[in-house]
């Protein structure tokens, strides 16, 4: 299982998580190339190796010109968010603007989900401050194009990086005053304060921001919070952030393979995932795809149903879900809220999984993430299905062709690296 580590010793902020995952070996070409399918304009990426309190680190900034007067130019493909309303001179986006954003650009289904659940996370926290209806909601400093970017390559380069689980240490809060939109804040602002409900925090005696609402957003909403996980390192990166504090304003990642057992090939996770099912028979089986994508969000790892007999004969539905155990009130809860259920079982299981890793290979239609797996037997690799589906999309090939296709060029690059 390939894993990330985000150690917040130094603050956490949206360009800061991006930086780290290019030092640590994100390809900021791929990175770009994928964030251009946003439709949104007058945007680049800024790198600069910079050293902080004699830590080498990489500053990466989304240079969006002029964009507190425009916050950016908008595509056609997104009328709404040409309508975003203005508030001091300044467009703001609602949560519904920033939404068709990220699903303009028809990301894979996990990246997409995702990063939309980041952007809900952000909005359901302003809510709450600012105790209004969330569709009523004007994004102000997270709404804007950098944000945005932000977010959307946080989700997209621990998938670009082939990342199955990433998790965090717990995050500084400094004190004193913080300015936004709606002038002198406190610190940890109000959204920042409300998105760290549950999350492991500890005081820091100095008068900054050390972590931004998108960064509070991203990390809370992809990552399990806890001591670093037995892993073996294969990469480390430091993201640098605009400050100047007596130490090291970085963000350091560290990426490589989940420890497991003394046998390489059985990796044992002891007591660290929940099993979450209910019974349904009373709703609708067009939502179960929905609800699937929802729990995926919320931290799910695995999500399935059953055919299942219910009391009084009626036939029903058992839908389950397995989620790390930090996850799983989160995973809980959307089943709650998503289903017409009025309870929900769990309990700690053990798991064996076999060692994996993700690698891109070329193929005759394209660049191809494929999951590599070692198994007692040998090696199998196969091919990514979302990143098939893009190439049926793109060339207007049957799929089955693609992924045949695919398939055994895959299995000839295997046959080579052995």
């Amino acid at each position: 299982m390939s894993i990330a580590f985000f150690d917040a010793f130094g603050g956490a902020s949206g360009n800061m998580i991006l930086g780290a995952l290019v030092d640590a070996g994100l390809s900021v070409d791929a990175l770009e190339r994928e964030l251009r399918r946003l439709p949104v304009r007058g945007w680049k990426i800024k790198t600069e190796a910079v050293h902080k309190r004699g830590i080498g680190a990489l500053y990466l900034d989304v240079d969006v010109p002029g964009e507190d007067i425009e916050y950016g130019r908008i595509d056609s493909t997104a009328p709404k968010v040409e309508n975003a309303h203005h508030h001091e001179g300044h467009p703001h986006r609602s949560l519904a603007d920033v939404l068709e954003i990220i699903r303009a650009a028809r990301y894979p289904a996990q990246v997409e989900s995702k990063a939309i659940a980041i952007y809900e996370r952000l909005a359901a926290a302003e809510a709450r401050v600012h105790r209004m209806p969330v569709d009523e909601i004007a994004f102000h400093e997270v709404g804007q194009v950098d944000a945005i970017v932000d977010v959307a390559g946080a989700v997209l380069g621990l998938h670009l990086l082939g990342i199955d689980a990433v998790y965090c240490s717990p995050l500084p809060c400094g004190r004193g005053t913080v300015h936004g939109a709606h002038g002198a804040m406190p610190s940890p602002s109000p959204a920042t304060l409300d998105l760290l409900r549950g999350v492991p925090t500890y005081a820091v005696d100095l008068d900054a921001e050390m972590v931004t609402p998108t960064g509070a957003a991203i990390l809370t909403g992809l990552a399990s919070f806890a001591l670093r996980p037995p892993m073996t390192i294969d990469h480390i990166g430091y993201g640098a952030g605009r400050s100047e504090f007596p130490f090291a304003n970085v963000l350091r990642v560290s990426i490589g393979e989940r420890a497991g057992s003394e046998n390489p090939l059985l990796q044992a996770d002891e007591g660290d995932v929940v099993q979450i099912e209910t019974n349904i028979d009373d709703m609708n089986p067009q939502l179960y795809a929905h609800v699937a994508e929802r729990l995926v969000a919320a931290g799910a790892l695995d999500v399935w149903t059953q055919a299942a007999q219910m009391k009084k004969g009626r036939p029903g539905t058992l839908l389950a879900a397995l989620a790390p155990a930090q996850r799983s009130e989160s995973v809980a809860a959307a089943l709650l809220a998503e289903t017409t259920t009025i309870g929900v079982r769990r309990w700690p299981v053990t798991r064996v999984t076999l060692p994996r890793s993700s690698e891109s290979v070329t193929t005759s239609l394209g660049l191809v993430r494929v999951k590599v797996v070692a198994t007692p037997s040998g090696r199998r690799a196969r091919p990514e299905y979302d990143d098939c589906a893009a190439i049926a999309r793109r060339s207007g090939m049957a799929l089955g062709d693609v992924m045949r296709t695919i398939e055994t060029e895959v299995d000839e690059w295997l046959k080579l690296q052995a």
